[in-house]
């Protein structure tokens, strides 16, 4: 009798791997998807009134809204973000470092915050420029609205594209000049060379810009509900805040969610055909493009972004801010709503926030050392599936919590515990990113040594590899942090009574039209969001 040899897949050999790692693993990879097949259990099971009812008609405009902003501002972001890079990175643009730093700042200003400042120089009725221009001529004076679609198209791009400018001012730095180069010498010319070379080199960072752009998009809530744009978000709000109605909110957040893990899946068949190496390893950039006469009209459109986008905003709230201080009454209102002051809402603010960035980051490490030290189709899909967070947006979160958490977990309903957890459901990705990468930069060789001089795996851990990742943990934690503490609807649905963080007041107070009473908590936020915003762009060497 003949024995046959079975090939066993390399990938399938289990031996080597830590079962415990695995589990630990496997256990995250859990914790993110429960939520999410929550919500596809609960859709499927709702009543059927409630599809009906939606079907009809309803489900079709809220998908149309979304897509259709969805893809202005993806675009707006794009064409922004990439002409700001090529600008700054490869021309001779004027005062391009200050640029450099002044472009990437309005990721600390939530879109929210720059909508209520817009909003309140351009509403039709009571807007300062339209008072002031009537006031200048003496009669009405038509401006644009920055309510409904377009308004939230172009304030949503001020604020997104920062995602593609950066992605794609490191792409455009690390290209080297022998590559176009190449293509001027078999007759391109510039144009040709920008379109046929240079783009498709440029791809993939655009490709991950344009992702979290469209992912940020569908989970938009305050600026969508503040200019009066309804889309999927701005509905399921209003049927778990308003009309308490969990069905319906859970049948268009099953459809909200399908909609982000189309665009992820999208976005990872394109990354997985797009591959661009660089052969040589003597890198030099390229030569800076004379703009020559077009200097001028390029250093206007990128004040005109930085205004816009940052300077505007920072000097509306600033004034705003110097009004409430100077008025007793208005101060008196800012420093202490009912029984919290503003050192509550500061503290809410950061601890909750601290504590999401914590968690994220050491519920990232066993996904992102299973990933990396263990290379197989099931640490890849376990990896992705921890990263899913980006497929959830905030209220959908917020929505399968409180059911969740009421029947499993009561004990935790209603405390700020909820809040976090939801923090990290909704930011984990970005720590398993950084985990990974900071792992893909360690050398196996210095953990196998560890071990041959007579230390176990988590001696090692703590000893060799965590000191030596900690820059890349802390760029995780610093990313997960400032998103938390701008996170605006999970924290309106999931707060206890009495818990209320800065982004929950400046909602409250915009919301009710008290713009000058939000102004200085609004400034106060922004603050802290630059703070780790600066920490990772010097870190990351984005800027000479």
């Amino acid at each position: 009798m003949s024995m046959r040899t079975i090939a066993i897949p390399r990938w399938f050999n289990i031996q080597n791997i830590s079962p415990r790692l695995a589990l630990a693993a496997g256990l995250v990879g859990l914790f993110v998807i429960i939520p999410l097949v929550y919500i596809f259990v609960r859709a499927a099971g709702a009543d059927p009134q409630a599809w009906s009812r939606l079907l009809q008609g309803r489900l079709w405009v809220l998908l149309g809204n979304t897509l259709l902003l969805v893809v202005a501002v993806t675009s707006g972001a794009v064409v922004t973000g990439v002409s700001m890079a090529w600008l700054t990175e490869r021309t001779d643009l004027p005062g391009r470092s200050l640029f450099r730093w002044l472009l990437a700042l309005p990721l600390a200003i939530p879109a929210y915050i720059g909508g209520v400042v817009h909003l309140s120089l351009l509403r039709p009725r009571g807007g300062m420029i339209p008072q002031a221009l009537s006031n200048l001529f003496g009669q009405e004076i038509p401006t644009p609205s920055p309510l409904g679609f377009w308004g939230a198209a172009f304030i949503l791009t001020l604020f997104m594209y920062p995602y593609v400018y950066l992605l794609s001012g490191a792409a455009f730095r690390s290209l080297h000049a022998s590559v176009e180069e190449a293509a001027r010498a078999f007759g391109r010319t510039s144009w040709q060379t920008f379109w046929q070379v240079t783009l498709p080199a440029l791809r993939p960072g655009i490709t991950a810009g344009a992702l979290l752009v469209s992912l940020d998009i569908l989970a938009e809530y305050g600026t969508v509900a503040l200019l009066r744009y309804e889309t999927f978000t701005s509905a399921i709000f209003v049927q778990l805040a308003g009309r308490y109605d969990r069905s319906a909110a859970s049948v268009l957040a099953g459809v909200l969610v399908s909609l982000a893990i189309l665009f992820l899946w999208s976005e990872l068949r394109l990354q997985g055909q797009a591959r661009f190496t660089q052969m040589e390893s003597n890198w030099r950039p390229a030569a800076q493009l004379k703009l020559g006469k077009w200097k001028i009209p390029a250093t206007l459109a990128v004040v005109g972004v930085v205004s816009s986008s940052l300077l505007v905003p920072i000097s509306v709230l600033a004034y705003w801010s110097i009004q409430a201080f100077f008025d007793p009454a208005t101060l008196t209102s800012v420093l202490r709503s009912g029984s919290q002051g503003m050192e509550n809402f500061i503290w809410n603010s950061l601890w909750s926030s601290v504590l999401a960035a914590v968690v994220a980051v050491l519920l990232s490490l066993p996904v992102a050392i299973f990933a990396t030290r263990y290379r197989n189709p099931i640490s890849k899909s376990l990896s992705r599936l921890a990263q899913v967070g980006y497929a959830i947006p905030g209220v959908v979160i917020a929505l399968s919590l409180v059911s969740l958490v009421n029947q499993l977990l009561p004990f935790l309903y209603g405390t700020p515990l909820l809040v976090v957890m939801a923090y990290v459901l909704r930011h984990m990705p970005q720590a398993v990113r950084a985990s990974e990468s900071a792992l893909g930069q360690l050398s196996a060789s210095l953990e196998e040594a560890s071990r041959t001089l007579g230390q176990n795996s988590l001696q090692t851990l703590l000893r060799v590899t965590l000191p030596l990742i900690f820059p890349g943990l802390l760029a995780g934690g610093a990313l997960v942090f400032l998103t938390s503490l701008k996170e605006l609807p999970s924290t309106l649905l999931l707060r206890p009574a009495g818990f209320d963080t800065l982004a929950v007041r400046v909602w409250m107070w915009a919301n009710e039209g008290f713009y000058i009473q939000a102004a200085p908590t609004a400034l106060l936020l922004v603050c802290l969001s630059a703070l780790p915003l600066f920490f990772l762009l010097r870190r990351e060497k984005i800027f000479r």
